[in-house]
């Protein structure tokens, strides 16, 4: 077996097995505090492997797919009757409550990983350089000897930012350039001559991110810096979420399981600090949806609470089941098809991911 798959494989089950579980974990914590009976709590999903112990009334079990859990209440079903602890049971404000708490604690998730990594390795911050994270094969910058993880500090001499970089080679074909780098602790120059664009404006083949450095902070700073960057996260997280209803690009960037599992993989090769911040931002990508008021996830469970307290009276059972039936075949289905569809853009290479 190929050791990127399996480094992929592995990623991809950590960063969602996690995310997923602390989702359902909010769940379960908050049904047992509002007084609701717990008739499952898994760690993954069936088949059942073993169970660790039953206390209460709940099994507390692990399963074989290791996506991460579930948990299963009392009175969930319409049609059940589950006596007075029943999930069916409890006034609106408590059911809305658990139906809260997964997203909440996807949000959680993330506001501790920030934390975490800004009392231990520092809150990221710009640096002076600019870092070049990929390089075109057969392009100017390729043929130069420029490498992955250069870290560019002037053109010709002179200090630069990365919009400053940007405009000098966009300027510049057919000129050659000096770039002072600096790899693996020392400088190199290199000279390399943009080509042209069909526009004419220079290019040199590279990818760029500005250079991030790292700056430890106090557990109150970092605190600041894990709700902040939560907040920031969620906030961008819905614009892009806007733009996919008006921006033809946004909707190329919405990916399946298969592109979660491709970019996990490249944060895990990437190493620890940038396999933590992805997983936050895909725990916060699961908050976010999941308070949509979309069929089957938890937003759409809130909303339909909400239309329950404003007509004073119950759906039908029938129509909640209607209900659920349409909305899990809905969420499926784009699950196929964003599934088929980043397959196919990957084996044609024109993936976004």
């Amino acid at each position: 077996m190929n050791f990127t798959f399996l480094e992929t494989l592995v990623a991809f089950l950590i960063v969602l097995g996690l995310a997923v579980f602390v989702h359902e974990l909010g769940h379960f914590l908050v049904a047992k505090a509002v007084g609701v009976r717990v008739l499952e709590f898994a760690f993954g999903f069936p088949p059942k492997i073993a169970t660790l112990f039953v206390r209460n009334g709940t099994e507390y079990k692990i399963c074989a797919l290791p996506l991460g859990g579930y948990v299963k209440l009392a009175g969930m079903d319409p049609h059940e009757e589950a006596g007075p602890d029943g999930f069916d049971s409890k006034p609106v404000w408590a059911r809305m409550l658990v139906y809260v708490a997964g997203p909440l604690m996807n949000f959680a998730l993330a506001a501790l990983i920030f934390i975490g990594m800004g009392a231990t390795v520092g809150v990221p911050t710009r640096g002076d350089m600019i870092r070049i994270v990929g390089v075109v094969e057969r392009g100017p910058a390729a043929g130069a000897g420029f490498r992955p993880e250069d870290r560019v500090i002037a053109i010709d001499g002179k200090k630069v930012s990365m919009d400053e970089m940007l405009a000098t080679v966009k300027k510049s074909p057919g000129r050659p350039l000096t770039f002072t780098l600096e790899r693996e602790e020392r400088q190199v120059t290199l000279r390399v001559t943009p080509d042209a664009k069909p526009d004419s404006a220079g290019q040199i083949g590279v990818q760029l991110t500005p250079d991030v450095v790292y700056r430890k902070a106090g557990v109150f700073f970092a605190m600041v810096y894990g709700v902040s960057a939560t907040w920031d996260w969620t906030r961008e997280t819905l614009v892009n979420l806007g733009k996919v209803f008006y921006d033809r690009e946004a909707r190329k960037g919405v990916g399946g399981p298969v592109a979660i599992a491709r970019l996990a993989g490249e944060a895990f090769r990437q190493g620890a600090i940038t396999f933590f911040q992805f997983l936050a931002v895909i725990s916060v990508n699961l908050g976010v949806i999941n308070l949509l008021p979309l069929l089957v996830v938890d937003g759409g469970h809130i909303a339909l609470l909400g239309l329950e307290w404003a007509r004073g009276r119950r759906l039908q059972p029938s129509m909640q089941v209607s209900i659920q039936v349409v909305g899990m075949v809905l969420i499926l289905l784009v699950v196929v098809l964003l599934t088929v569809r980043d397959i196919g853009m990957w084996a044609t290479g024109t993936s976004p991911f």
